[in-house]
């Protein structure tokens, strides 16, 4: 009697397959065909207006948005100018007396420069340097990115020790071809208090043209008054 129970339960699980592999009418079942081939393409409907026409430039060249993310930071000279056409031998009886009070709670203890002629520049033993040229020119691929982010480049970190204020940072400098022509890049810096950094670079045709700077002098003014300078030894 107990063997009579496995058996028929084994018929009846082998009766429910087969009935499962059957349609409803009882006949074979069915093969599902896989498709050898994709539908025939249908063309996309013309639609004029979907796309916006190009907008047409006046001008090739690096746009505001294209010379990186480190000029961004930078007051810079990129234009050549006609200062030469100024320039007298008489000029130094003509300068202003500017007015100095320098001011001990204001210091400029670091003043860093880079000069970036492109990578195919000569390399140096100093991999912190490669660096920063490298990403100076990070993201520019065409030549006019290229040519825009060439220049010599100044951080210039400086302090306020005493109470906020309102500064102006002047960056004065001469070029290597421009010989004793002085030119000048400033900057606003309001609600300055404790550590701060300026930027300065003088970057494409103005460096194309002038060359590397060979002399600066960096002063912090209050209003018109000088209360923090620093500059190089041949100024």
């Amino acid at each position: 009697m107990r063997r009579i129970v496995p058996l028929a339960l084994a018929g009846f699980l082998s009766a429910a397959s087969a009935l499962a592999q059957t349609d409803d009418s009882g006949g074979p079942p069915k093969v599902t065909k896989t498709p050898t081939a994709l539908p025939p393409p249908k063309a996309e409907p013309e639609n004029p207006s979907a796309y916006a026409a190009p907008v047409a430039r006046e001008k090739e060249g690096p746009s505001e948005a294209d010379v990186g993310p480190v000029l961004k930071h930078f007051v810079r000279a990129s234009k050549t100018d006609d200062l030469a056409l100024t320039q007298r031998a008489d000029n130094a009886s003509l300068a202003v007396q500017e007015k100095i009070a320098l001011d001990k709670h204001i210091s400029i203890p670091l003043i860093h420069d880079v000069q970036n002629d492109g990578p195919e520049a000569p390399g140096s033993d100093n991999h912190s340097l490669e660096f920063e040229v490298a990403y100076l020119n990070w993201g520019a691929v065409t030549q006019e990115q290229l040519l825009a982010r060439r220049g010599h480049y100044f951080t210039i970190t400086w302090a306020n020790h005493g109470p906020k204020g309102d500064f102006t940072t002047r960056f004065q400098y001469r070029q290597v071809k421009s010989k004793e022509i002085v030119r000048t890049l400033t900057e606003n810096m309001p609600k300055v208090s404790g550590a701060a950094r300026s930027y300065f670079a003088v970057v494409d045709q103005a460096y194309l043209a002038y060359g590397p700077v060979v002399s600066w002098r960096f002063t912090v003014l209050k209003g018109d008054t000088i209360v923090a300078e620093a500059k190089s030894f041949i100024w």
